[in-house]
């Protein structure tokens, strides 16, 4: 049997002429990922801050011109966002990073909702079949989920560059994110709720189990936070407004 091996390459973003971070992700998509990295790490609020994004030597570097910085992003923070957040498993420290994010309303989420959405993303993950290494995330921008709804699927070898990815899509293609859910086709990390929140998603769910720390930042943030999406079943670890009988 032959496989096809998916690719690992990394990606550079330069930001207003310095280095910011080095992604390694999955190549396609790229300019979702910038604009969603940005917005999700509280370096720009909106894309609309991105005066220029361009590519450069074979599409593996990013050069980004800001027109300002989201009140969130503090000098010297940007470029170690990721190791800053894989150390936060305290829940003093877990506190703290709740208050860097904004309040979130969660939407009301039906069973039929989470069934929809995971099916959607099963029947997206093209490069997952082919290869069995990549992360998937779909996002639907709004509630309830339909089988014809917006809903934006994105496949990466990183499960955040995955989210960044979706969100980046929704952004650049004027798709309004209101009440929004998001599944990720693996564990829920405390980066992932972070992005979320960041974008102003207050459901997450997935077909996996959420670590710790996502649980306790999802409470801290009142976020709907689901887990082991499984056909009809799953484990509910915080509130929002669940209704398991639709």
């Amino acid at each position: 049997m032959t496989r096809r091996v998916a690719v690992e390459w990394p990606l550079t973003i330069i930001l207003d002429g310095e280095p910011l971070v080095v992604l390694t992700r999955t190549p396609g998509d790229d300019r979702d990922l910038v604009l969603g990295y940005l917005l999700t790490e509280g370096i720009i609020s909106s894309a609309d801050d991105i005066v220029r994004l361009e590519f450069y030597e074979g599409g593996d570097k990013a050069e980004v011109e800001v027109r300002g910085r989201a009140p969130t992003a503090q000098a010297g923070e940007t470029g170690d966002v990721r190791a800053r957040l894989c150390g936060l498993c305290g829940t003093r420290a877990i506190e703290t990073l709740a208050l860097t994010l904004p309040a979130i309303a969660a939407p009301p989420v039906t069973a039929k909702d989470l069934q929809m959405l995971a099916e959607l993303m099963r029947a997206g993950q093209k490069l997952f079949a082919a290869t069995g290494a990549t992360h998937a995330v779909a996002l639907a921008p709004t509630t309830p989920v339909t089988a014809d709804a917006p809903v934006v699927v994105r496949e990466d070898i990183g499960r955040c560059n995955a989210v960044d990815k979706a969100i980046g899509a929704c952004y650049s293609q004027g798709i309004a994110i209101e009440g929004p859910v998001l599944m990720v086709s693996g564990r829920i990390s405390l980066e992932t709720l972070a992005k979320a929140a960041r974008a102003g998603i207050g459901a997450v769910a997935g077909v996996s189990a959420p670590t710790t720390a996502a649980v306790r930042l999802a409470r801290r943030l009142s976020m709907f936070l689901a887990g082991f999406v499984r056909g009809e079943s799953l484990t509910l670890y915080s509130g929002g407004t669940y209704d398991a009988a639709s």
